[in-house]
């Protein structure tokens, strides 16, 4: 247990996220800095608040102190571009009116308020981390393939990270989720951006999952969550077409979750898919698919993940799957550390042999799901977060 008696207070604000945008992260985040701290002031959406209570399934740590924060609602162009604009103007308003003594957490980098909140902390001086998940990718894609918005947000990243005029102010931080993607990450920017940088590993509240993969005559195989062409569609359909001019008929390989993409691309593949249209299916259906698997399947490009974490594959341990994925820098990172928990491939010919091999019952059983759930809890990686707040002198 950790001693927060001199620990100071922690404002945790996430001025962006509504609903169920990186809830689990999000909550297990709230939970780690209930376990530093011995006070944390909460403000994040009502929609998010009520997603975090539903997560961790029991009352909040009396330590936390909830506030509303107003966020605007929904996924239009439009509305998403006022969202970051508004929650921008939020950051700015946070970074003035907190505490001297009080460290800041950032969930959610918003990469339009980042220059302007690192200006301001240059008079402000505040202790301020900011968790960055996706939208480092930026830094190392290519700018031109995206959309206005999500190629606007792109170039915000190069400009502040790889632009070496901008220096990052003394007290402002960055966290990672997990040590290959900080070491990569050091690889891209200057040395003295790179020290402003920590790693704590992606932290996970397991309630889901609740079977071992099951013997029987047909392997299931699916991927799950939404499946498009940034997630590896073409290499699935791919890997489709080469299972079922082999070995069809004994494996059953679906979709549980949504496509963005065209449906008819589907024709023919032999690919069951959870729903007709984008829809998100219910929790609970999510749930049942999933526990009927034998294996978790992941089509992320190989040069993907470098500079990201993947909670996806977090998905996977929490419900007691094997993963047939793909390689790449962050799964690997994940198998060295915790342990393997399925196969890793570089090309989609290895994972057909395999799966090949696999659908005459040579089935996984031995994977120790249990300890890879208790090394990656919030509980765990709470000593994590707390050295990283020791070592920059947040604590």
């Amino acid at each position: 247990m950790i001693n927060k008696k001199s620990r100071q207070k922690v404002l945790v604000v996430d001025t962006y996220s509504q609903k169920s945008l990186h809830e689990m992260f999000n909550a297990s985040l709230i939970l780690m800095c209930s376990m530093i701290f011995k006070r944390v002031d909460l403000r994040i959406s009502k929609s998010s608040y009520e997603n975090y209570l539903k997560i961790i399934n029991t009352e909040s740590p009396k330590n936390i102190e909830y506030k509303n924060v107003w966020v605007i609602a929904g996924s239009g162009r439009f509305r998403l571009l006022m969202r970051y604009l508004f929650s921008a103007i939020q950051n700015i308003k946070y970074l003035i009116i907190s505490p001297k003594d009080t460290v800041l957490v950032f969930p959610y980098n918003n990469l339009f308020s980042l220059r302007i909140l690192n200006f301001f902390n240059k008079f402000y001086k505040k202790k301020i981390l900011v968790f960055c998940h996706g939208e480092m990718e930026g830094i190392v894609v290519d700018v031109e393939k995206t959309g206005f918005l999500h190629r606007l947000l792109l170039k915000l990243a190069r400009i502040f990270f790889l632009n070496q005029k901008i220096k990052i102010s003394e007290g402002l931080y960055f966290s990672v989720l997990g040590d290959a993607i900080k070491q990569n990450i050091s690889e891209i920017i200057d040395d003295k951006k790179a020290l402003k940088f920590i790693s704590v590993d992606h932290p996970y509240l397991f309630r889901d999952g609740n079977k071992k993969i099951k013997d029987g005559t047909e392997l299931k195989i699916a991927t799950v969550g939404t499946i498009n062409k940034t997630k590896g569609l073409f290499s699935f359909l791919e890997f489709a077409n080469k299972i079922n001019s082999k070995i069809k008929g004994k494996i059953k390989i679906s979709v549980v979750g949504s496509s963005t993409e065209n449906f008819n691309l589907f024709n023919g593949s032999g690919i069951v898919l959870s729903s007709n249209n984008s829809a998100l299916l219910s929790r609970d259906d999510f749930n049942n698919k999933v526990n009927e698997l034998d294996y978790i399947l992941f089509f992320y490009p190989t040069n993907s993940y470098t500079i990201t974490a993947s909670g996806a594959i977090m998905d996977a341990i929490n419900f007691e799957k094997p993963i047939l994925a793909l390689r790449n820098t962050y799964f690997q990172y994940v198998f060295n550390k915790y342990g393997a928990f399925g196969f890793l491939f570089e090309n989609i010919n290895d994972m057909v042999l395999k799966v090949e091999d696999l659908s005459n019952n040579k089935l996984l059983s031995d994977i120790d799901f249990a300890s890879l759930k208790n090394k990656l809890t919030p509980e765990a990686l709470s000593s994590q977060l707390l050295n990283e707040l020791l070592r920059i002198g947040f604590l």
